[in-house]
């Protein structure tokens, strides 16, 4: 008899056991789901973007969110509207900075941030990304007379920088790495340091190769500067929602594949990149695309 009450006592601590498992799968699935989950409840869609990231995200001097970026996230706001049974869902934009951005996400003031935010395996322990939208580097823009090739030729020169990307990080250990004697000068906003240029108060700007060409596309004086074609680093962009979001990221990445797959990806590049002279059959960016097209 004390044999068996043994055993049987067992029985309930097993029962905790499992359903303490059980809570716990039920939880880690809620929590693969939240952004979905919160999409649901609130019946909106929240982009968040970050401005004078001409042409991936920009505001228009009549208030509108544009960019190749933000039309990849209106399809992927169609697709959340078809494959959720919502044809009210309200679409919603939220003006991120570069401080910011990592926390919206987390707290969930955003569902997702498109825009130029680069993939990286430090990043992901905070937050998810979704496959490749852009593949660039880092570049120098200097004056049309300037003689500066490299940044051993900007010894005792300034060089203007963006303030929190990868690039800025990158070109800051690089400048201290090899104690080079430049004076590097952050700015905050993309366009900032482009009129610092032209005004002469720095001698070159470097940034990602596509934001220097988009702040050129938009210059008042573009021929009066240069690319000095020379990359200095690789810069993957994706789109960048919470961790815990397994499910939104099949929906993501799936809407991306399809995409990639078909003509309309060339129609969506060459609407945003085509008249800055950047073509979707460069090298890179084709292959890209093709190792991006996953079959469904």
């Amino acid at each position: 008899m004390k044999k068996f009450l043994s055993k049987t006592a067992t029985l309930p601590v097993l029962f905790l056991v499992l359903g303490l498992s059980l809570f716990s799968q039920i939880s880690h699935a809620e929590a693969k789901d939240s952004t979905l989950k919160r999409i649901e409840k609130t019946n909106s869609f929240v982009i968040g973007y970050r401005n004078e990231k001409h042409p991936f995200s920009n505001v228009t001097v009549t208030g509108d969110v544009e960019g190749y970026s933000i039309d990849l996230c209106k399809g992927i706001y169609e697709k959340l509207k078809q494959d959720l049974n919502k044809p009210d869902l309200e679409l919603k934009m939220v003006e991120i900075t570069a401080d910011n951005r990592f926390d919206y996400v987390r707290d969930g003031k955003v569902d997702i941030v498109c825009g130029t935010t680069s993939w990286t395996f430090k990043r992901q322990e905070k937050v998810s990304f979704s496959l490749l939208t852009y593949v660039t580097g880092a570049e120098m823009l200097v004056k049309d007379d300037s003689r500066i090739r490299s940044l051993k030729s900007l010894k005792g020169k300034k060089a203007g920088i963006i303030y929190g990307t990868l690039t800025a990080e990158a070109i800051t250990k690089r400048v201290e790495r090899d104690k080079l004697d430049v004076e590097l000068i952050t700015y905050k906003h993309p366009k900032t340091g482009i009129e610092a240029l032209e005004n002469r108060e720095i001698d070159a700007y470097i940034a990602d190769r596509v934001i220097l060409i988009g702040l050129l596309d938009a210059a008042d004086a573009p021929n009066d500067l240069k690319l000095v074609n020379r990359f200095y680093t690789y810069d993957p962009y994706a789109l960048m929602f919470a961790r815990q979001s397994l499910d939104f990221k099949l929906l993501v990445d799936r809407h991306l594949a399809n995409l990639y797959r078909s003509n309309k990806s060339l129609e969506l590049f060459n609407k945003w990149f085509s008249h800055m002279g950047i073509r979707s059959n460069e090298n890179i960016l084709r292959a890209m695309f093709k190792l991006q097209s996953i079959p469904e």
